[in-house]
């Protein structure tokens, strides 16, 4: 079984993985990825690659419980994951949308175990709308029901395939310029950021209660120069507008077309530019 991204994640890169192999370094010591969300590079970088160890984060506490939980208590989580399926497609319509927002509240507000906190936010982000996530100010899943016809809520050979990738992965929950602090030459580092919004209905980045502003991208610029001048190997994704051409034109910028999933007006969905910068 090839391990896939077990949640949908705004800004996944998984229908991109073939292009985005074009840029990967020929080689490298060891893998970080401090934006990790879905994992859809990281699978693949763990899956056909030679890597000597491996680093995610992300900033979503939740999320990285739950990768924590799939890597350490797999077989536990199955078992919830499989007694909620089966409950919930059981139910009518009508009160499969009412057991969502309990699950929502009971996710938000109490004091869980964290594989109870893995199982539910695998459960929402499958029965959700559009397989969202995004959090509120206060931290809390906003997200809708979705109206799944048939979702596939525990796909337990995918997690035990996402659980032998993470088996030797170092999980953090950091800030992303922490995650990388020990980074030395010739470690293979991919940012993966909340894109900077091309247009004022674009601007989605609340994957966590903590969103990120132009100065976060600056940051994450500053970063990306210091781990250059450690002779590291950094490759970012971003969109593309002139605010990031112009913050990273000391590098090499790429371009790629990626389909907008995120938009206010069914029109505006399609194709866009993004970039891909790399130092090497």
């Amino acid at each position: 079984m090839i391990a896939k991204p077990f949640i949908k994640w705004v800004g996944g890169k998984g229908k991109l993985i073939p292009e985005l192999r074009n840029f990967y370094p020929k080689s490298y010591d060891r893998y970080f990825e401090p934006f990790v969300g879905g994992g859809a590079l990281f699978f693949d970088i763990i899956q056909n690659g030679n890597v000597k160890y491996s680093s995610i984060n992300d900033i979503n506490k939740k999320l990285i419980i739950t990768y924590q939980q799939i890597q350490k208590n797999v077989n536990i989580l199955i078992v919830d994951l499989k007694k909620i399926e089966l409950e919930y497609k059981k139910l009518s319509k009508e009160r499969q949308k009412e057991f969502f927002y309990e699950i929502r509240k009971k996710y938000n507000k109490q004091n869980l175990d964290e594989v109870t906190i893995a199982a539910y936010l695998i459960f929402l982000n499958k029965t959700c709308f559009n397989g969202m996530y995004r959090e509120n100010s206060m931290g809390e899943y906003n997200i809708p029901f979705g109206d799944q016809k048939n979702p596939n809520i525990c796909d337990e050979e995918n997690l035990l395939a996402v659980s032998k990738c993470l088996k030797n992965t170092k999980i953090t929950n950091l800030w992303f310029e922490e995650s990388v602090e020990n980074c030395k030459k010739g470690d293979f580092i991919y940012f993966d950021p909340p894109y900077y919004p091309i247009n004022e209905t674009s601007k989605f980045t609340s994957y966590s209660k903590n969103s990120f502003s132009r100065k976060d991208q600056i940051k994450l610029k500053d970063t990306f120069k210091k781990l250059s001048n450690k002779k590291c190997l950094v490759m970012l994704s971003n969109s593309n507008t002139n605010f990031i051409e112009d913050l990273y034109k000391e590098f090499k910028i790429n371009f790629i077309y990626a389909a907008r999933s995120i938009n206010s007006k069914g029109n505006g969905r399609g194709k866009i530019r993004e970039v891909v910068i790399t130092n090497y």
